[in-house]
C-alpha cells in the first residue's frame, strides 16, 4: 500500500512538474501588448508614470495604455471585443463584482500559473489575503489586487474635537452619537451613499444579515436583525440626522461635506486624498482636519469590511499571444510591488495591497512619507477585509436591495411592508436561477 501511494504521489509531481515546465514564460524583444484602463486625473498621471518606469526597466517591452472610461465601460468594451473576436487587450482593469463571472465563463485567464512561472517577480502570500480571496473562484485565481478601496466613513475631526466626542466604533454607539452631532450642529450628520449597496451593506452584515445565504439560497435580509437595523436608519433619516444620497451621488456627497453641511459620509475610501485637500484648503469655505472611520462593529462583535474597487485581469482572449500576456503579467508584478504602491497610494489614497509595504525596513521611509500626507490611512486595519459572497446573482439581487431602501428611506415607504416585499423579490431572482 505504501508503494502504491508513493508511485501516485511520484506521479502526481511529475504532472506537475511537468504542466510548469510546459508554461512558456518567454517574451521576445520587441513584444507589444495593449492596457484598458480606468483612472483619470492625478491617478492617470501616477499610472502612466509607472507604466513607463517599467518600460524603461524591460526595453523590450512596449504597453500601449489605453483610457477606455468607467468600470461599465471597460466591461462593456470587453463584451464586445469577446464577441467579435478580436480587440481584447492583453491586460485590462475591471472591477471586483465582475469577477465572479468572468471566472464561471472563462473569460478571464487563471494567474495560478502565471504567479507560479513568474515566483521570482511576485510574492502572492505578501498580498491581504482577504484581497486575493475574493479574486479567487474555486481555485482560478481571476485577477490580482491594484486599485482596492473600502466602504469608509469620513468625519469632520475638528468639529468632534470642538463638541468633544469621538466617532462611534460599534453600532450601539451610532444614535446616540448621531443626536449629540446633530443637537449641536442642526444639521444633517451623514450623508450615506444609497445607490450601491456596498457603501451600506457592511452595516448589514456585522448585523449577521447576509443578502444571500448561500446555503439555503434564500435571503439572510429576511432576519429581526436586517429589519432593526432598516427601522433604525428610518427613525435617523426621519430625524434629520442621516440624508440617503441616491442621485448625483458623488458630487452631492463631496460638496456636502466639505462645505460643512453633514458632519460625516459614507462612501469610498479612495476619495480620501481629495477630500482632505479641499477641506484643509478651505475650497468649498470651511476648513477643518478630516477623519477615517471604519465600519462599525455589530451587536455579535462581527468587524469585517468588503474588498472593492480596481483589479487586474489578462483577458483570456486569443487575439492576444501567450508572449503578450506574458508581458501582460509582468507589468501587474511591477505594479502591485510594494514599492511601486506606495508610490501609487501616496498620489491616489487607494489602499495598499502588500503586507510587506508597511511592515518591511526597506519601505520604511515610503511608508513614513504616505502617512505624513495621509495619516488617516494609520486607522485601517486591511487585515479584516474579507470577500463578499460569491454569487453569480450577486448584482441583481443588489440592485432590489437598493431599490426598496430607497423606497423606505426617501419616498418613506412603509418599512416592514418594503422589507417583506425586498426579500420576496430577492428570493424569486435566487431561486430563478
Amino acid at each position: 500500500m505504501k508503494k502504491l501511494f508513493s508511485i501516485v504521489l511520484a506521479a502526481v509531481m511529475l504532472l506537475s512538474c511537468t504542466a510548469l515546465a510546459e508554461f512558456d514564460k518567454s517574451i521576445p524583444d520587441g513584444t507589444t501588448f495593449t492596457f484598458w484602463y480606468s483612472f483619470s486625473g492625478v491617478n492617470e498621471a501616477k499610472l502612466l508614470e509607472q507604466v513607463r518606469a517599467f518600460e524603461a526597466e524591460n526595453p523590450g517591452i512596449t504597453v500601449d495604455a489605453q483610457y477606455i472610461g468607467s468600470y461599465n465601460n471597460i466591461h462593456s468594451e470587453l463584451a464586445n471585443a469577446n464577441t467579435a473576436g478580436s480587440g481584447s487587450p492583453a491586460l485590462s482593469v475591471i472591477n471586483v463584482p465582475r469577477l465572479t463571472s468572468y471566472s464561471k465563463d472563462k473569460l478571464v485567464e487563471d494567474l495560478t500559473p502565471y504567479i507560479e512561472a513568474f515566483a521570482d517577480e511576485i510574492n502572492f502570500d505578501d498580498f491581504y489575503a482577504g484581497m486575493t480571496d475574493m479574486m479567487n473562484n474555486g481555485g482560478y485565481q481571476a485577477a490580482l489586487p491594484f486599485g482596492q478601496s473600502g466602504q469608509i466613513f469620513f468625519y469632520n475631526k475638528t468639529l468632534m474635537k470642538e463638541i468633544g466626542v469621538e466617532f462611534p466604533k460599534t453600532i450601539e454607539e451610532f444614535g446616540p452619537w448621531l443626536k449629540t452631532v446633530y443637537d449641536y450642529t442642526g444639521k444633517t450628520v451623514l450623508d450615506v451613499c444609497g445607490n450601491d449597496n456596498a457603501y451600506f451593506y457592511c452595516l448589514f452584515t456585522n448585523a449577521d444579515a447576509y443578502m444571500i445565504d448561500v446555503e439555503s439560497n434564500t435571503t439572510g435580509l429576511r432576519s429581526d436583525a436586517a429589519l432593526n437595523l432598516i427601522k433604525d436608519l428610518r427613525s435617523w433619516v426621519d430625524a434629520g440626522y442621516i440624508k440617503w444620497v441616491d442621485a448625483d451621488v458623488s458630487n452631492t456627497l463631496r460638496l456636502d461635506f466639505t462645505s460643512g453641511e453633514c458632519a460625516a459620509m459614507l462612501y469610498t475610501s479612495s476619495s480620501y486624498a481629495n477630500y482632505k485637500k479641499v477641506a484643509e484648503n478651505g475650497e468649498n469655505g470651511v476648513t477643518f482636519e478630516v477623519g477615517i472611520g471604519n465600519q462599525p462593529v455589530g451587536i455579535s462583535g462581527r468587524n469585517e469590511q468588503y474588498v472593492a474597487g480596481a483589479t487586474l485581469i489578462i483577458p483570456s482572449a486569443d487575439c492576444n499571444t501567450q508572449a503578450q500576456k506574458n508581458a501582460a503579467f509582468k507589468l501587474i508584478c511591477y505594479l502591485t510591488a510594494p514599492a511601486q504602491q506606495l508610490d501609487w497610494v501616496h498620489t491616489t489614497s487607494y489602499y495598499v495591497t502588500r503586507k510587506s509595504a508597511s511592515t518591511d525596513p526597506q519601505y520604511a521611509d515610503a511608508y513614513a512619507a504616505v502617512l505624513a500626507d495621509l495619516p488617516e490611512m494609520d486607522v485601517l486595519d486591511l487585515n479584516v477585509y474579507v470577500a463578499k459572497t460569491k454569487h453569480e446573482l450577486f448584482d441583481k439581487c443588489g440592485d432590489i436591495f437598493e431599490q426598496y431602501m430607497s423606497e423606505i428611506m426617501n419616498n418613506k415607504g412603509d418599512v416592514e411592508e418594503n422589507w417583506e416585499i425586498m426579500c420576496d423579490e430577492i428570493d424569486d431572482t435566487l431561486a430563478d436561477r
